[in-house]
């Protein structure tokens, strides 16, 4: 009996070892309820207000639907945002390679958000795991996001796999479309500006 239980206690141990993605169990911040509501996650993941977005749907632009903001600000109708350069990045917080990615949008996001408008899409996602997963990327995940929940933006686009990255013009139209992940901050400055004609 006492081994059967032994062995019961390791099953669970590795279990959340591999669920956790880490070797020891984070524990959480004593001043965060364990429980936390999706306001209180809101405010920790800290992600910058959702833009504003025209009705007009732009001509060869984005997939002609409205999102819910992941973090604070309205619902972002994709094919209405115009006027500036936008980096669009399909993810999930359950996808390996979208978190390791995530580390270099950030990076960039910091450095070029003046020029660049940044935008994720967070698919088939739970709000509140993708909400948890962003104030942990280093730096910090702070760029918008809206959620996905039905795969309409990726369907639009012809894919069914993650991530994804867009360009698209002020104009609001689609100029390129990147599938797999950025392996390093390089390469991804390297496509804003040749793509966008954004540099910095």
């Amino acid at each position: 009996m006492r081994r059967a239980v032994r062995c019961g206690l390791l099953i669970v141990a590795a279990t959340v070892s591999a669920c956790s993605g880490t070797p020891s169990v984070v524990q959480p911040d004593p001043t965060f309820s364990p429980n936390p509501h999706r306001s209180e996650l809101v405010v920790k993941a800290g992600l910058d207000l959702c833009p504003a977005s025209g009705a007009a749907a732009a001509p060869g632009g984005l997939p002609d639907v409205t999102l819910p903001c992941l973090g604070a600000g309205p619902a972002v109708h994709l094919a209405g945002l115009q006027g500036k350069p936008t980096v669009v990045n399909i993810w999930g917080s359950w996808c390996t390679p979208c978190q390791k990615e995530t580390t270099y949008l950030s990076t960039v996001y910091d450095s070029m958000k003046a020029k660049v408008r940044f935008l994720g899409v967070d698919d088939e996602d739970d709000p509140s795991s993708a909400l948890d997963f962003a104030p942990h990327v280093t730096p910090p995940m702070r760029y918008p996001s809206v959620v996905d929940d039905n795969k309409r933006v990726l369907i639009a686009m012809h894919t069914s796999a993650v991530p994804i990255t867009i360009f698209v013009d002020a104009n609001g139209k689609v100029v390129h479309r990147n599938f797999g992940p950025y392996a390093d901050v390089a390469s991804l400055r390297a496509d804003i500006g040749r793509y966008l004609g954004v540099h910095g």
